[in-house]
């Protein structure tokens, strides 16, 4: 789902579609895509030229990706090593998640104070979409930060936002290897406590689920990443 709330954060670069915008646009969101469904794994070399010929552009657009994706924490460039994906590891999704765990709640309270019923639809649209089916972990990635920016969409502070959304792509990884995929959490039943909390409107209850959903979140990851 895209928000058009213009209160709600801008959304990144399409994973899909037939027309991207521009070609940078779609280099771009192909990486991304590759970084976070991890069909890139962590520590692999971004060789620009085969990437190029691969993809079928010019090394220009695959450089300036690498520069974007840097500023994202989803990619690694060293002085005369080049551009790698980042590695994961235990200490980064702490950090990732300890600062969830403190932005969220309070965007939550916000959220629903300026909740209305275009609100209620799209976070009922975004639910919707999370029930799946998907085509690959790519799409269900998508669909699960989504959903999460819905319930968010309606804090009036920008900033806030703009950090969570950067937040929750950083994350994307670590819930693939450690929460998607996992056999016993189909993304449905696990966020159908936040739909259903989200539709009582209480505010401090909602943003003490938010905080524990997430605690429980990185408490997984943490299970399987060293």
């Amino acid at each position: 789902m895209t928000v058009t709330d213009p209160r709600s954060p801008a959304p990144r670069a399409p994973v899909g579609g037939n027309s991207p915008p521009t070609r940078a646009n779609w280099v771009d969101a192909k990486l991304r895509r590759e970084i976070l469904s991890g069909a890139l794994a962590p520590g692999t070399k971004l060789r620009a030229e085969h990437l190029a010929e691969t993809l079928g552009v010019s090394p220009t657009p695959l450089r300036e990706a690498f520069q974007r994706l840097a500023g994202e924490g989803l990619v690694v460039i060293e002085p005369q090593r080049g551009a790698r994906v980042a590695p994961i590891d235990a200490p980064d999704a702490l950090e990732l998640y300890e600062l969830r765990i403190v932005l969220e709640p309070l965007a939550m309270r916000e959220s629903l104070a300026h909740t209305d019923a275009e609100h209620a639809h799209e976070v009922a649209d975004a639910y919707a979409r999370l029930s799946g089916p998907f085509d690959d972990l790519a799409a269900a990635l998508e669909a699960h930060r989504e959903f999460h920016l819905a319930l968010l969409a309606r804090c009036p502070n920008q900033r806030m936002l703009t950090l969570i959304g950067t937040l929750h792509d950083q994350s994307e990884r670590y819930q693939a290897v450690g929460t998607i995929t996992s056999p016993d959490h189909p993304l449905a039943r696990t966020h159908r406590p936040l739909v259903t909390m989200f539709q009582k409107g209480a505010a401090g209850e909602m943003a003490e689920l938010v905080e524990r959903h997430l605690r429980q979140a990185r408490d997984r990851i943490q299970a399987v990443v060293r």
